[in-house]
C-alpha cells in the first residue's frame, strides 16, 4: 500500500488514515478494510459500515488550498442528485459527507469494476450487441435523468462508469464520479473539460455547448465497448481531432468561424474566391503535437467512417446485420459533429436500436434465453488487439445464433 500524506489549509499534516482503523461520522462508524484506489482527489477505502455490516466505498480526500473548492463542488453536485432514485437512474448511491480528523469523507455504495477493468478483465474481447444495449440504454437512462436537472456530467469516460456486481448482475452500471458535473446555468463558452478521446468537437474549438456534450461521451464509450478500442485517440487533441475529422467529415463552415479555439487546429485560406477551412497539418502544429501525431500515425491505422462499423465482422444472417446496422445509426446520432443537432438522451432511448422494432423476434425472450450461451461461444472466436492498432475480430455475436438452426432447434 502506497503512503498518502495529508496536509490541510493551514499546512499542517493531517494523520494517515490506515487498513484498520475506523472511521466516524456523526451517525455511522467504518471500519476500514483496505485502500482500493488513489489519485490526485485522495483514496478511496473499502469500509464495512458497523451497525448495517454493508460494504462501502469511502472517498478520503485531500484538503490543501487547491482542493477545498473542488470538495464542497462535488458536494454540493452529490446533494443535487440525491434526488434521484440511483438504482432507476443508474447513478453511483451517496450516503453521506462526514469529517474525521480534519480530512472529509464521502461514503457510497461499494461498486465492482469499471469498464475498462472489465475490458482488461475480458482479455479486450469486445462486447456483443446484447451487451452493448445493456449498457447503452442504462447510461441513456442515467443522463435523461441528469438532464431533468440540468447537470452536465462532463467526464464520461470508461472509468467513470462501474459495474455494479459483474457476477450476479452482469454489464448493470452505474455513472460515478460527479466531481466535474456542473449545472447548465455555470457553462461557459471556452471551459476546457471531457478528458481527450471523449471531447465533444464543441468543446475542443471553443463552442457554447450543453448537455449534448455527455451525449457525445456515451457514443464514444459504446464505440470503445464494440471496438475493444477507443474510437479516437486519447493521448493527443490534435490527432483527436484528426480522426474524428477522417471518421465524421470536417466541422461546417459555421462551427469554425465561431470557434474561439479553431486556429489551434484549423487554417482559414481563400480557395475560388471566398475563404474555406482545412485542418492544419502536422508539420503546421507545434513541435511536441507534431511528434505526438507523427507517433500516433505511425502505430494506429483505422481510416474509416462509422458506416464500416458494420462490416468490421463478418456478415452474418440478415437480422444480426439489421441490429448492426441499428447500433451503427444510433452511433452517428450519439456522434454528430454538431452538438445542436445531436440526438437527446430521451429520443436515442426511442431508437430502434433501443425499442429493436425491426426484429421479427420478440427481443426479451427468446435472445435473453441463449444470450450467455451464445455469447460464450462468440468470445472464444474474438481476438485480443492493443489500444493502439487497427482493431481485427472475427467471430459472431449472441444476435447472429438467434437465427442458426443450432439455436433455432433448441427453442422449439
Amino acid at each position: 500500500m502506497s503512503l498518502w500524506s495529508n496536509i490541510d489549509a493551514s499546512g499542517a499534516s493531517a494523520p494517515e488514515i490506515r487498513a484498520g482503523q475506523t472511521l466516524f461520522s456523526s451517525s455511522s462508524a467504518y471500519s476500514v478494510l483496505e485502500f482500493i484506489g488513489e489519485g490526485c482527489f485522495g483514496r478511496v477505502a473499502k469500509c464495512r459500515n458497523l451497525a448495517t455490516r454493508e460494504t462501502v466505498a469511502v472517498k478520503i480526500l485531500k484538503k490543501d488550498k487547491d482542493s477545498i473548492k473542488d470538495i464542497e463542488k462535488e458536494v454540493s453536485m452529490l446533494e443535487v442528485i440525491s434526488v434521484l432514485n440511483p438504482d432507476h437512474s443508474n447513478v453511483v448511491k451517496f450516503f453521506e459527507r462526514f469529517d474525521h480528523l480534519g480530512q472529509t469523507c464521502l461514503a457510497f455504495e461499494k461498486l465492482d469494476q469499471d469498464l475498462y477493468q472489465l475490458m482488461q478483465e475480458r482479455d479486450w474481447v469486445p462486447l456483443s450487441l446484447k451487451e452493448i444495449f445493456t449498457v447503452a440504454k442504462q447510461l441513456l437512462v442515467a443522463l435523461d435523468a441528469l438532464k431533468g436537472l440540468a447537470i452536465l456530467h462532463t467526464d464520461i469516460k470508461p472509468e467513470n462508469i462501474m459495474c455494479v456486481n459483474q457476477l450476479d448482475q452482469p454489464f448493470k452500471v452505474k455513472l460515478i464520479d460527479f466531481g466535474l458535473a456542473i449545472t447548465s446555468s455555470k457553462v461557459q463558452t471556452g471551459l476546457v473539460i471531457q478528458p481527450v478521446g471523449y471531447r465533444s468537437p464543441e468543446i475542443s474549438l471553443g463552442l457554447p455547448f450543453t448537455e449534448a456534450i455527455d451525449v457525445w461521451g456515451v457514443g464514444c464509450i459504446l464505440s470503445f465497448l464494440y471496438l475493444a478500442n477507443n474510437l479516437f485517440p486519447v493521448e493527443c487533441e490534435y490527432q483527436m481531432i484528426k480522426f474524428m475529422v477522417d471518421v465524421l467529415g470536417q466541422p461546417e463552415d459555421h462551427m469554425l468561424r465561431a470557434g474561439k479555439y479553431t486556429k489551434c487546429f484549423f487554417i482559414q485560406e481563400v480557395a475560388a474566391h471566398h475563404p474555406t477551412w482545412r485542418l492544419k497539418l502536422p508539420d503546421e502544429m507545434p513541435a511536441a503535437i507534431k511528434i505526438k501525431a507523427e507517433k500516433q500515425d505511425s502505430s494506429k491505422d483505422l481510416r474509416m467512417s462509422l458506416d464500416d462499423l458494420v462490416n468490421i465482422y463478418p456478415k452474418e444472417e440478415a437480422a444480426e446485420f439489421e441490429d448492426r446496422k441499428a447500433f451503427v445509426d444510433l452511433l452517428k446520432q450519439l456522434l454528430h459533429v454538431d452538438g445542436d443537432q445531436r440526438i437527446s438522451p430521451h429520443h436515442a432511448l426511442q431508437h430502434s436500436f433501443m425499442t429493436k422494432s425491426y426484429l421479427t423476434e420478440p427481443f426479451d425472450s427468446r435472445a435473453k434465453f441463449i444470450t450467455s450461451v451464445c455469447s460464450m461461444e462468440a468470445s472464444k472466436h474474438r481476438v485480443k488487439n492493443s489500444a493502439v492498432c487497427k482493431p481485427d475480430f472475427y467471430g459472431e455475436d449472441p444476435y447472429t445464433c438467434l437465427y442458426k438452426g443450432r439455436i433455432t432447434s433448441m427453442l422449439l
